[in-house]
């Protein structure tokens, strides 16, 4: 014990400086430290408070002359040591904590300034709402109002067809009734009958491709109560005169008056291709045979044709002769009106 407390006498100087140099280490350290808080800081101030006064109590405890020196010499030394160490400590403390104060108040700011845009946000985004709801209102409206307009066009899609249909059946009604106007118009009432045909050459042209080997002329009477008939020509020739000669036939055709009529047909017919100088006319005519059907009382809108089919040599028409002027030719009929 002795040795010790001898020992604690002499090494007291070099005990006190390794203190010193544990409490400026523990200074550095402060200073490179990054507290997070005031409140850790001020733990660490309060430990290192205790930690000192817990080194004057054992520096108390030290006898003799020397030691009592030495802690005096030393006291001051410590005391101004950790005066400056602990307002530094503050000082950085309470510039860190203005600082964190001014990023706070920073935040603060940016948040109430987020705020505010994301309420403006919320206003516009409850103004589009409200125009979202508006147009798609409007949209069903203009919806409903396209199938309406979709079920107005069918039926008058409807109506146009059903007027396109009316209107084709009219038309065929006027065809018709213009044909008949055009038949009266030609149609005689005393037997004779001169039928005119123009465009020869290209109505032959469509006989001799086949296109419309036969033509039928309007009807003509014997009377006006009389025999309704017409002529039928072959421009190519029929049968036997195929490609050779023109083809005349003579048609009985039925009528409105048949039922007071005598019947089989039994009037003499001439067939007739006219020279338009009036000097060779091309001349046929039959009696007909009131036992073939051609003559008898008709049972649909025409009977068999009956006539000529060599009627008249094509050759002869090539020629010089003037049956075709003008590219037309005349075919002339006469019934003989006797016994009727």
């Amino acid at each position: 014990k002795e040795k010790i407390h001898d020992h604690e006498c002499q090494c007291s100087y070099e005990h006190l400086n390794l203190l010193l140099q544990f409490i400026m280490g523990i200074k550095v350290s402060l200073e490179s430290l990054q507290p997070q808080s005031l409140e850790v800081a001020s733990k660490r101030l309060q430990e290192l408070h205790q930690s000192l006064r817990g080194l004057e109590l054992k520096m108390s405890k030290l006898g003799g002359g020397a030691a009592a020196s030495m802690q005096g010499a030393i006291t001051p030394t410590l005391l101004t040591s950790f005066t400056p160490l602990s307002s530094a400590v503050a000082i950085t403390l309470e510039l860190q904590l203005q600082n964190e104060k001014k990023k706070v108040a920073e935040l603060s700011q940016r948040c109430q300034e987020l705020e505010l845009k994301v309420s403006t946000f919320e206003n516009i985004i409850c103004v589009l709402n409200r125009e979202m709801e508006r147009s798609s209102t409007t949209m069903e409206a203009y919806n409903r109002q396209h199938r309406l307009d979709q079920d107005k066009i069918e039926i008058l899609n409807n109506k146009v067809r059903q007027l396109e249909r009316t209107v084709s059946l009219r038309d065929l009604s006027i065809v018709e009734m213009e044909g008949k106007m055009r038949e009266m118009s030609a149609s005689t009432y005393d037997g004779i009958f001169i039928w005119k045909i123009s465009d020869f050459t290209k109505k032959r042209q469509e006989a001799v491709a086949g296109r419309a080997p036969a033509m039928f002329s309007p009807a003509f009477y014997t009377s006006k109560y009389g025999y309704k008939m017409c002529l039928r020509i072959y421009l190519n020739g029929d049968g036997t005169g195929r490609g050779t000669h023109l083809s005349l036939f003579f048609v009985v055709m039925r009528g409105h008056s048949d039922a007071l009529l005598k019947w089989p047909f039994n009037q003499k017919v001439t067939l007739m291709l006219l020279d338009q100088n009036n000097r060779e006319h091309i001349i046929d005519a039959f009696r007909p045979d009131v036992s073939s059907s051609s003559f008898q009382r008709p049972v649909s809108d025409m009977n068999i044709a009956s006539g000529c089919p060599l009627f008249c040599p094509l050759s002869k028409l090539d020629s010089k002769n003037s049956y075709i002027r003008d590219d037309t030719i005349f075919i002339k009929t006469i019934v003989d009106p006797t016994g009727l």
